[in-house]
Formats: C-alpha cells, structure tokens, sequence
C-alpha cells in the first residue's frame, strides 16, 4: 500500500454529500492548473511527479485501515480524508466535511459513510500528523444523522459557539426519533417520525422545510398532520423556511424565538461573532458549483 488515492479525489471517490458547496474554491485552483487526481505515497521511493497528478507523501506511520480498496482501488479511508483535509479546510468547511461524512438519510444509519466516534477515533490515533489539532476542533461540533446540507448548516448556524458565528443554542441532536401513538399511526400510516433538530431536554424541536420537499400541497397537509401528532405527544415545534435560513436578519430573529422557548438569553458579546457568522453564511450554496473532477 505505497501509493493511495487521497485528498479531494478521495473525498469525491466515497461520495460525500455536497463537495462542491465545500471546495468550490479549491476545485476551480486545481481544475485551472490541470491537476485532475490527488496521490499519496507512503515511502520515499514510491514519491516522484506524474503528469496531471499532485503528488504527496506521508512520512509518519498511519494506523490500520487507514487505507482501503474502493471502488477496485487503493484510498484512503474516509477517516483518513478528514484528517488530510483538516490541513486544508477552515473550520467551517471542516465541521460542514464532518456532517456531510456522518450524514445518512433519515432512519437509515448504516447508510452513513462514517459516524463522529469512528473519526475521533482515527483522528485519536493520528497525534503528529498534519491536520490532527484542527480535527479535533472541529470534531466538537460534529454529530451524526444529518439529512441535508441544508440541514447541517441549519445546525451550525444555530448551534455553534459564538466565536465561531453561531448562536449558541447546543445540546441538539440531528433527527431524533419519535413513536407515534396508535392513534397517530393510523392517522399518518407509519408508526414514528424524526424531529430535524431536536433539544431534548426541553423537548423543543425545529424542522427545517425545504421549498424542495414541502412544496406540494399534499406534502404540506402531511407536515401539518405530522406535527399536530408531535404537537400533541408534548413537543414544542418551531419551523424554519428556506427564506429564514438564508435571510441574515430573519435567521438572527428565529434563533431569538428559540432562545425564548428554550428558555434561555441570547447575547452576543464577542466581536468574533460578525466575521465568523458571514464565514458560516457563506457555505449557503448561492450559485452551480464547479463540476466534480475526473477521478
């Protein structure tokens, strides 16, 4: 295992939700310089340039399955991409990289790529190398089960530290499951729903509804069944539209009212905080990303 598919070739090989919204920049720098595939080597002996290829190696020791066979080749393993790209990324687009990689659709958690206690884990292991004291950080705000990048950055911008252009309001989960009375099932023919955000210990939840998914009005009339049944199983339900999510001033106003129902002040006091919010706000996908390169 000398010579592996790395970096953002990597990245793009395991199919992380939404790269493009996270390397736009990065993409358009490589696509321009003719670099179509990233390699690492493992030895000195195996590290010499290729055509249309950056090459890279790694002089430290890599921990057991840091490199896999995918796809009929050899890459490195998704805990592994997270970690080379922790040198690269800021820690926005490193916390949204660690979301995308431990998302999976709702009730499906064995479709996830990875999960956040296989990356700390990895990362663990890996003191020394480049990228390891980012990763860290960055894993902090990094949980499993988000649905939709815009759900994940719905949380951060919610949920994150001040000094890192957030609200706040943690001690949230992604898609929390929720059994339906007998009552309920019938009503709604399945037997639980999932909460987007959910604070548990004050039972607030927040559902983030997409013009994309909650367009029809069949769809509409099923959210509204859907949350009459929370409603009333003593969930405090709060919605959150795609015009509140990317409006600065309507998403600093929503996460007033869920300070308020969560009973709890909203003070922003360092001057970290308008920076880093514009450096988060600026994940929003605004317009066609660069394509995928060829790997």
């Amino acid at each position: 295992m000398s010579v592996f598919l790395s970096h953002y070739a990597a990245a793009y090989d395991w199919g992380i939700p939404c790269l493009d919204n996270v390397f736009a920049a990065d993409i358009a720098a490589r696509q321009s310089a003719g670099v179509a595939r990233e390699l690492t080597a493992t030895t000195p002996k195996d590290f010499h340039l290729r055509k249309n290829y950056n090459m890279r190696l790694v002089r430290l020791p890599l921990p057991e399955g840091a490199i896999v066979r995918h796809h009929g080749r050899l890459v490195a393993s998704p805990e592994l991409v997270f970690l080379e790209l922790a040198a690269h990324l800021d820690v926005h687009r490193l916390i949204f990289l660690g979301l995308q990689m431990c998302s999976h659709p709702v009730g499906r958690p064995a479709a996830a790529i990875t999960s956040r206690e296989k990356l700390a884990s990895f990362v663990a292991k890996c003191s020394g190398h480049k990228g390891h004291r980012a990763a860290e950080r960055a894993l902090k705000y990094v949980q499993d089960g988000s649905g939709s990048p815009l759900e994940s950055i719905a949380y951060m911008l919610l949920s994150l530290p001040h000094a890192l252009g957030g609200f706040g309001l943690n001690d949230v989960c992604f898609n929390y499951e929720v059994p339906l009375t007998e009552e309920h099932q019938r009503r709604l023919r399945q037997k639980r729903c999932f909460v987007d955000l959910y604070y548990r210990k004050k039972k607030v939840g927040v559902e983030y509804e997409s013009v994309t998914h909650h367009g029809t009005a069949a769809e509409q009339g099923k959210d509204f069944l859907r949350a009459a049944a929370l409603e009333r199983q003593g969930i405090d339900l709060m919605r959150m539209s795609t015009i509140q999510l990317y409006d600065k001033n309507a998403c600093a106003e929503f996460a007033r009212n869920l300070a308020r129902r969560l009973g709890v002040r909203l003070r922003i006091r360092t001057p970290r905080f308008a920076p880093m919010h514009a450096a988060l706000r600026s994940l929003l996908p605004t317009a066609p990303r660069p394509e995928a390169p060829a790997i």
